[in-house]
């Protein structure tokens, strides 16, 4: 797909978790990106500007927005611009870019997904563009982030377990005690890891540490995916 420079404007935005918002954007029609791929967005804040990546939570069937997760970082440099973002601000955009999209060929009969944080955005992307058309395919989302108010599109994936017979929602919390799932998601990874397909987004540690241990549970270099977030 063609990399575009483009203009974008804010639609919408939205509080999604205590250090997460998301941010809508006006989709540029000639723009088209797979699930899984990311965008630049130029910042610029006091006469400075710098690039900062993206990953598209939105589906590309999605066609009337761009939507982003970005996690709010004390004293970052574009936390601070999108702490104050408005809806109608403009941003200058390019992409898209990437290569962790997902393998829509894939022979394997199950698929796992596995994020932390805003690691979940390209997961959701790929689900929400790929399952009601893989009733062949199970899906399952392993989401880790540290405590209850960490989790964001919690409702809804929970909605969509209940209503979608082919795909189970799994979160777990390392820093809380609750009714779910608790410990990194190396804990909660299947016992038989045949015929899966596994992709994996999140900071460093936890696409390192889950892609050893499904590495020696047998899984092949060619059914793991990853992408790391700096």
């Amino acid at each position: 797909m063609p990399i575009l420079s483009f203009s974008t404007k804010v639609l919408d935005k939205k509080t999604l978790a205590q250090d997460v918002i998301l941010l809508s954007f006006s989709r540029p029609e000639e723009f088209d990106f797979k699930a899984g791929q990311f965008i630049t967005l130029a910042i610029e804040k006091d006469g400075e500007k710098k690039n900062r990546s993206y990953s598209i939570l939105s589906p590309p069937s999605q066609k009337d927005s761009l939507d982003l997760a970005i996690k709010i970082v004390e004293d970052g440099f574009a936390s601070e611009v999108f702490d104050s973002t408005q809806i109608g601000d403009s941003f200058e955009g390019k992409g898209p870019f990437g290569h962790f999209v997902f393998d829509n060929v894939d022979e394997n009969k199950e698929m796992w997904f596995i994020g932390g944080g805003t690691g979940l955005a390209p997961l959701y992307s790929m689900v929400k563009e790929y399952l009601l058309n893989s009733t062949d395919r199970r899906f399952v989302l392993l989401f880790s982030v540290k405590t209850q108010n960490d989790l964001f599109l919690h409702q809804e994936l929970l909605r969509l377990e209940q209503n979608t017979a082919n795909f189970t929602y799994k979160p777990t919390l390392t820093r809380e005690e609750w009714d779910g799932l608790m410990g990194r998601v190396t804990k909660h990874l299947p016992e038989s890891t045949k015929n899966k397909t596994f992709y994996i987004c999140g900071l460093k540690e936890l696409v390192l540490d889950s892609k050893a241990a499904l590495e020696n549970l047998g899984v092949a270099k060619e059914n793991l995916k990853f992408e790391r977030y700096t």
